[in-house]
């Protein structure tokens, strides 16, 4: 959690009928936690301040969707009118411009952080930021840098991403989510900080209205969980949670039983004891049995038999050949040896040269990513000293206690050393590419010689059959009995180990599923009221009621969106079982903005991950009770250990000076605010009349 401590927005800028009349204007607020009000007129430029504001946090593209080339008002970017004390107006040319935010953490750190708006380098996405409040000198040398709107700015491992720097400074975890078109992206901070804002133009038309997906599967819903934690928090998640892996346990179990007993089938085989539901799975797995159909024996039993048999026969073959042949049949069986042990070798040394082409293959894949993240490093330009960095970036060893604060880390020696990072990957690219050539010709020649050795395999037959010696002494049917012995132990042994490996399996199951239950039995029966989003259905409603909310029955027909759908966890208005819309379609225009107001301070109040503050830009629409403004400004103040920052017209079109058609007070915020003050409420009060954007002193 963060707050935001000061914004200040600087420029630089010319007269237009004058480029030597050089001023310098802005404007700087002060915030505190609590409850802020930034009024003015309808003129004022409050809008620009909210802009800049977000611009500095590097969450432009919550303003009305834009990047950040697309967004902030010319009053900051390129021309300006601005009237003299004498009441004349003149235009200026806006020559450099960038805006200052100061923010501090729970973990009382404080950082300022400086992004340019209008500057002669024109890189808007590199961002500035000191480890202290905002002075009045502050030089680049005791700052850092960092990028954003680019690959990897929420890598926490580059050490160089804007928006990993800005998660952990407000302690919100970067955690995955599933996406569209992929297995999963993140939740990234552009996303979490929409929980954040209110902007003007779109942000009182739905909940989340300027959210961001970035290809996240119902990325509202996801944005509720991961602010109110609702994935791990709560008992009843935990036992739908658990439920549901017993009931994938238990599919699991079934499946895996079924596939046990046909494969044991289809070897003649069968287990005795094994239940296909694990519930009724009394007998211990490791005592169940496997036994062979045919002759209702154990199947070690059996297989024990089988090689006494093998035995039998392999002797009477054995005992069985005549004599020694002849020279030229021993020559030929010799050569057939020879080749036999020549290419049990040539086939060792295949093995090798694909590990060493493996090896390459990692060399190379480490290489790229070393590569990535200098790339990574190039794009900011960051003094490394003894506070900061104690690892070198570029040779990852740690530096001595002692080095200088003035030595740094230049562009150059980050490209040097990335250049020599690509001279040893266009060093073993090619050596790549040779062995995977050479290695498909040595498949190639392995099955060459393998069909050698089938013809010399025959050679030796036909010399044996000519110089009468029996290499098959057995019978035809002794034959093929050897053979079937020896197929049948064989497929025996992998029969008797996968099985072995199954059960191990099942035991596993069966463990992980009786630990499930147990935990399952520890939390007893939960009801519904116990789950966290009762809890914030009851806070949403509390404040409805608090901002006379009248379209419908708060108690019994306001609730949250139940199915795992884009709206999931927002409001709905429930008519009896089948009737159920969302609470914009069936609210009045000024109720939905109370929704509105209560849904985004229930997130603020009871989330467990927010950023901290919330912004509402022009909260007052559609004509709303001087009493609903009121009650809202007392409830932001009341929230003392977060912040509001409510940027308010100061003459707000409300449904009293509509209906009664009487001249609006100067200052109507002014006036409620006081009824606030009225009632021991403290409260951070900023007037920016008659403008945003003012000359400052030179």
């Amino acid at each position: 959690m963060m707050r935001i401590d000061k914004l200040e927005i600087s420029i630089e800028a010319r007269a237009y009928n004058d480029h030597s009349d050089i001023r310098h204007f802005g404007r700087v607020l002060d915030f505190a936690s609590g409850l802020n009000l930034v009024v003015g007129d309808n003129t004022s430029g409050k809008t620009t301040l909210v802009e800049c504001l977000f611009y500095a946090l590097g969450m432009e593209e919550l303003i009305e969707g834009k990047p950040y080339d697309k967004t902030l008002d010319k009053a900051v970017k390129s021309y300006f009118i601005y009237s003299e004390s004498d009441g004349s107006q003149h235009e200026w040319l806006v020559k450099e411009s960038f805006v200052r935010i100061q923010l501090s953490n729970s973990n009382k750190e404080t950082i300022t952080i400086k992004r340019n708006i209008v500057s002669d380098d024109n890189q808007q996405n590199r961002m500035f930021v000191w480890q202290s409040e905002i002075m009045d000198k502050m030089e680049y040398k005791d700052c850092r840098e960092y990028y954003l709107h680019s690959r990897d700015d929420h890598n926490a491992d580059h050490n160089e991403g804007f928006y990993a720097l800005l998660a952990k400074f407000a302690n919100l975890p970067i955690i995955p989510v599933p996406a569209r078109n992929t297995d999963k992206t993140i939740l990234y901070m552009q996303t979490v900080f929409t929980a954040s804002y209110i902007e003007q133009k779109r942000g009182w038309s739905d909940f989340f209205a300027n959210i961001r997906s970035y290809n996240i599967i119902n990325p509202k819903q996801k944005l509720v969980e991961y602010l109110m934690g609702y994935e791990t928090n709560t008992d009843l998640v935990n036992s739908i949670g658990l439920k549901e892996k017993r009931k994938k346990l238990e599919k699991l179990w079934d499946t895996k039983v079924t596939a046990v007993k046909n494969y044991l089938a289809y070897n003649d085989l069968y287990i005795d004891g094994l239940q296909t539901e694990i519930k009724q799975q009394k007998i211990e797995l490791d005592e169940l049995r496997i036994a062979v159909r045919s002759g209702s024996v154990e199947i070690g039993t059996y297989i024990e038999t089988l090689k006494q048999r093998i035995q039998e026969l392999e002797n009477k073959q054995k005992s069985s050949q005549e004599g020694n042949g002849s020279e030229q049949y021993l020559a030929v069986l010799k050569r057939y040896e020879q080749h036999t042990e020549e290419y049990k070798n040539y086939c060792i040394e295949l093995v090798t040269e694909a590990d060493k082409l493996d090896n390459i293959r990692e060399q190379i894949n480490y290489i790229e990513s070393e590569m990535k993240r200098y790339d990574s490093l190039s794009k900011v330009n960051n003094i490394i000293n003894t506070l900061d960095v104690k690892i070198c970036p570029t040779c990852h060893q740690h530096l001595p206690s002692d080095i200088s604060s003035q030595s740094a880390l230049t562009l150059s020696q980050i490209q040097d050393s990335r250049n020599m990072l690509s001279m040893q990957r266009s060093f073993l690219v090619p050596m790549k590419k040779r062995l995977e050539a050479a290695l498909k010709n040595k498949e190639l020649n392995k099955l060459y010689l393998d069909k050698q050795l089938r013809k010399e395999e025959v050679e030796v037959k036909m010399m044996a059959s000519q110089s009468n010696i029996n290499l098959y002494p057995l019978s035809t049917n002794e034959q093929f009995e050897l053979v079937d012995c020896k197929t049948k132990v064989a497929t025996l042994d992998e029969v008797e180990l996968h099985i072995k490996e199954q059960i191990e399996l099942l035991a596993r199951i069966k463990n992980g599923h009786q630990q499930v239950c147990d935990k399952i039995k520890e939390l007893g029966d939960i009801e519904e009221g116990d789950l966290q989003t009762a809890k914030m259905l009851s806070a949403f409603r509390e404040l409805l009621r608090k901002f006379n909310y009248t379209s419908n029955n708060i108690t019994n027909e306001v609730f949250f969106k139940e199915e795992n759908t884009t709206y999931k966890y927002l409001p709905v208005i429930k008519h009896g079982e089948n009737n159920e819309e969302e609470i914009r379609a069936d609210s009045s225009a000024s109720d939905f903005i109370r929704s509105i107001w209560a849904y985004y301070l229930t997130l603020l109040t009871d989330s467990k991950r927010h950023p901290g503050f919330l912004v509402m830009d022009e909260p007052c629409q559609h004509s709303m009770k001087e009493a609903s403004l009121t009650h809202l400004f007392e409830e932001c103040a009341s929230i003392t250990n977060k912040q509001t920052i409510l940027f308010c017209s100061s003459q707000p079109k409300t449904e009293e000076n509509e209906e009664e058609k009487e001249e609006m007070s100067s200052n109507l915020i002014e006036e409620l605010s006081n009824i606030v003050k009225d009632k021991g409420l403290n409260f951070n009060y900023i007037n920016i009349d008659p403008k945003a954007i003012t000359l400052l002193e030179q």
